[in-house]
């Protein structure tokens, strides 16, 4: 019998794409080879070394990705592939491309960045039909001189290169949309730019231009323009002639100023011309009715235009690191306004207009010269972050009224105001030359919103007392990020383990009755808020102890300045027994520590002292006072010890809690009652500015 035989039907089959990227190759599988009609093959990253001849035998190839490969040859035979419409050699190790690259006339996206070569072949150009040419990240020296050839070309890129001229035959590439040549040596563009009349982005930053040339405004379409980062001193005075402009990077250069056409950029929504040397900003500003975005730190302007104020939709303004000494009123109009960055200036009021941005969620007025904050601060109720400090730790701060006598208006205040940690002189006056320790936030401040909204501000008429002229030094941060959860005013520090918790405190006790604000002087520990959780059962009568778990570090060494406070107290000693009160705090801040600056009026004393106790709670029903000297948290020496010390006591869990605390002698820290705290009382307060 005749024996028949049949072909299975996946042999019939055509296949006109095939995928094996990521996969783990070292060569070209050899079953691709035998579909001839193949039109899409993707073998990106992979580690294939060479390019095997057959491949070349594929006429139908119209894409062809190697990209991520450790190719360093791209063979000859590469002009064998007529049909190619996309080749992509990006990420490998090419160093020479062969002249009959020409061959591929039907050539659109053709990307070779990524690989180590230092010249284009003249014939690419004559690849005509190529739309996307991308070759950034290489060693080219020189762009091809009849590159204007590519007629149809699109899309140019040759970022981080060694270019230091562009062929003039660049201008004939009418239809170019996109062109990049960031990072290179170029000292001049061609002065005929401006014939790219189709141009809607154009990036030439961190180079070393000193100039523009005039016929840029004939990019009738740019939409985007960057220049960053150059030498370039001024710009064309008719910048304003491109009417679609709508970001705009002029940072980092030696600007002086802004040109009088600016007002002309309708369209523009960012403008950043931070770090330059601008002493003005043009009243033009405020005609660019569509910016959303303006950075102008690092600068030495000394004030802004009133104008300032017709930006009605602008939402950031950063003017970090200049020389303000005030902001105009018309600020207010400004009604889109989220985020407001005057860091570093000399400002030393802010306007009550400032009330009017009702949509500011960050203020940003560290390091001026501020005695305290218009009132109308406190109606900014979207405001999630109030920066006074450049050691601030928090976002929020506790605000409290006061009046300033000067004018006899109702202002806020807080424990770091005023502010004295600007920086003056010599400090400010290079502030355009591109120093990097300034602090300016580039590309907009950077704010780690608090998520605690419910305790925005703290209404105290108390604080509206004078308390008289105080001398105030930078904040500190704290030393260890451990202890960032406990607060500088009264948000909550979190206790795991029911445990009764006893404080030991020596007293110099005041003798006036002045009130007292909060410190701000020094990192200011605010245990007002603080609560603990319900003491065990065996505590008697229903008082609830506040008590400070120990961490046993005897530090023999103390000050001269502890030891005559102590001494000079021993003839007034008694004792002081705190209750928590039912909603479980103490009511107590303190201020001082060896790694801090000393608490306000405390002679030098590195100890720690109480700032504030807020009336009515436990500290101040028990006696406690502003002034009184921590000396022991349990069995925990507080002589010399710093604000994390206390925070690490305060901090601890023990089964077994103690108080031992005797402050007639620095060596008998150990004889005490394990119920009571001990204070001594001395005729020198000390006060809390």
């Amino acid at each position: 019998m005749p024996a028949f035989f049949c072909l299975p039907m996946a042999c019939q089959r055509q296949v006109d794409s095939i995928d094996r990227s990521q996969s783990n190759l070292q060569a070209i599988p050899s079953d691709i080879f035998r579909f001839r009609k193949l039109e899409d093959l993707n073998l990106t990253m992979n580690n294939i070394k060479e390019l095997d001849h057959r491949l070349f035998s594929l006429r139908h190839l119209r894409i062809l990705d190697v990209s991520d490969n450790e190719l360093a040859v791209l063979p000859a035979e590469i002009g064998n592939l007529t049909q190619l419409i996309e080749l992509n050699l990006n990420r490998n190790s090419i160093a020479k491309l062969p002249d009959t690259m020409q061959n591929c006339k039907l050539l659109t996206t053709l990307n070779l960045s990524s690989n180590p070569f230092t010249r284009l072949p003249e014939t690419i150009c004559e690849c005509s039909s190529i739309t996307i040419l991308s070759l950034n990240e290489t060693s080219l020296t020189l762009l091809p001189s009849n590159i204007g050839s590519l007629t149809n070309l699109r899309v140019l890129e040759a970022r981080d290169n060694l270019l230091r001229t562009i062929p003039l035959s660049i201008v004939e590439l009418r239809k170019l949309e996109e062109l990049d040549l960031g990072q290179n040596e170029l000292e001049a563009l061609p002065a005929e730019i401006g014939k790219l009349t189709s141009l809607r982005e154009f990036y030439v930053d961190i180079n070393s231009l000193t100039s523009l040339p005039d016929s840029i405004s004939g990019c009738r379409m740019l939409d985007q323009l960057d220049v960053s980062e150059n030498q370039i001193i001024r710009l064309p005075e008719n910048l304003g002639r491109m009417p679609n402009l709508t970001d705009l990077n002029i940072s980092i250069n030696e600007i002086i100023e802004l040109p009088s056409s600016f007002g002309e950029l309708k369209r523009l929504q960012m403008l950043k011309a931070d770090r330059n040397s601008l002493h003005n900003l043009t009243s033009e500003i405020g005609k660019c009715q569509s910016l959303t975005e303006l950075y102008l730190g690092q600068n030495f302007l000394t004030d802004l235009p009133d104008t300032i104020g017709d930006l009605r939709q602008l939402t950031t303004l950063n003017v970090d690191c200049n020389n303000l000494s005030d902001i105009p009123d018309t600020i207010g109009n400004c009604k889109s306004l989220t985020v407001l960055s005057l860091r570093q200036n000399i400002l030393t009021e802010l306007p009550m207009t400032i009330g009017k941005c009702e949509n500011l969620t960050v203020l940003d007025v560290a390091s001026n010269k501020l005695p305290h904050l218009p009132f109308t601060v406190k109606v900014l109720y979207k405001l999630q972050a109030l920066w006074l400090s450049e050691n601030q730790t928090q976002s929020i701060l506790k605000l409290s009224e006061t009046r300033d006598d000067r004018k006899g208006i109702k202002v806020v205040t807080c424990y770091l105001l005023p502010q004295v940690d600007a920086i003056d002189g010599e400090g400010r006056s290079g502030s355009a030359q591109h120093n990097t320790d300034r602090g300016a936030f580039l590309g907009g401040p950077k704010v780690h919103f608090h998520d605690q909204a419910d305790t925005t501000f703290e209404e105290n008429k108390e604080a509206e007392i004078h308390l008289g002229n105080f001398e105030r030094h930078n904040t500190p941060h704290p030393k260890t990020p451990k202890h960032k959860k406990g607060s500088i005013d009264g948000h909550m520090l979190p206790h795991e383990i029911d445990q009764p918790r006893q404080l030991s405190l020596v007293s110099n006790h005041r003798t006036s009755t002045s009130s007292f604000g909060e410190s701000s002087n020094s990192i200011n520990r605010d245990l007002a808020d603080i609560r603990f959780i319900d003491a065990p059962a065996s505590a008697q009568n229903g008082v609830r102890e506040a008590t400070l778990s120990p961490e046993r570090e005897e530090r023999m060494a103390t000050s001269l300045s502890s030891l005559s406070n102590l001494a000079a107290g021993t003839q007034n000693m008694h004792t002081i027994r705190i209750q928590k009160d039912d909603t479980g705090k103490l009511g107590l801040s303190f201020a001082g520590g060896t790694s801090n600056d000393p608490a306000p009026n405390s002679n030098g004393d590195s100890g720690l002292f109480v700032t504030k106790v807020t009336p009515g709670s436990a500290a101040y029903r028990c006696g406690l006072r502003e002034g009184d000297k921590l000396i022991r948290a349990n069995d925990v020496n507080m002589i010399n010890a710093s604000q994390d010390n206390a925070m690490e006591a305060i901090k601890k869990r023990e089964t077994e809690p103690s108080l031992n605390g005797s402050s007639h002698q620095l060596n008998h820290f150990d004889a005490g009652s394990p119920d009571s705290t001990m204070f001594v009382t001395s005729s020198t307060p000390v006060y809390a500015s």
